[in-house]
């Protein structure tokens, strides 16, 4: 059933993270996937960039994702996250932009500067069905290389004053074992 079980050699697995996180980092596009490219996908259309570190002191990946827009999208979003995504395209070299699938081929090797930030979320934890405070790394803006960026505190995004209200709504809901409903 396992041949060679004796001989086999393993990865030794260790608790340090491979991805980025928060701060400005030199890094080459990997490879982009879309939406389009997940079986029975119906939600709201994306591209997702896998971008690793140039830097030997910080290795690292990271993904990027890009949200589409959609028939329930306002024009405002629409404007904001096409820019978002074009700008990012331009700072990787893009220059051609008929077809965002040719665009986000083009960049493919090549690098750029970007800013990844810290963004604090409260859900309910799967197996606890507890309310819990996360954090993810998200996309901030680029700059085209060697435009090196300073990063700043300012650039995380700790919970509001309003959601940290509800966060602890729900904490006191839960100890009483209520029913708690996450924000989205």
């Amino acid at each position: 059933m396992f041949p060679n079980l004796k001989t086999q050699e393993v990865k030794t697995t260790t608790t340090e993270s491979n991805y980025l996180g928060a701060g400005a980092h030199t890094v080459t596009v990997k490879n982009f996937k879309t939406s389009d490219e997940v079986p029975g996908y119906k939600g709201t259309p994306y591209f997702e960039f896998l971008v690793e570190a140039n830097s030997a002191d910080n290795p690292g990946v990271a993904f990027l994702k890009f949200m589409g827009v959609d028939n329930f999208t306002s024009e405002a979003a629409a404007r904001v996250r096409t820019d978002i995504f074009k700008s990012f395209l331009i700072s990787a070299g893009a220059s051609t932009f008929d077809n965002p699938n040719q665009a986000a081929s083009s960049i493919v090797g090549k690098q750029l500067e970007v800013c990844l930030a810290n963004r604090e979320y409260w859900t309910t934890d799967k197996d606890t069905n507890k309310p819990v405070i996360k954090t993810r790394v998200e996309y901030k803006f680029s700059n085209m290389y060697g435009k090196k960026i300073t990063f700043k505190d300012s650039f995380n995004k700790p919970l509001s004053a309003e959601d940290r209200a509800a966060y602890e709504n729900a904490v006191g809901l839960s100890n009483n074992n209520n029913t708690v409903e996450t924000p989205f």
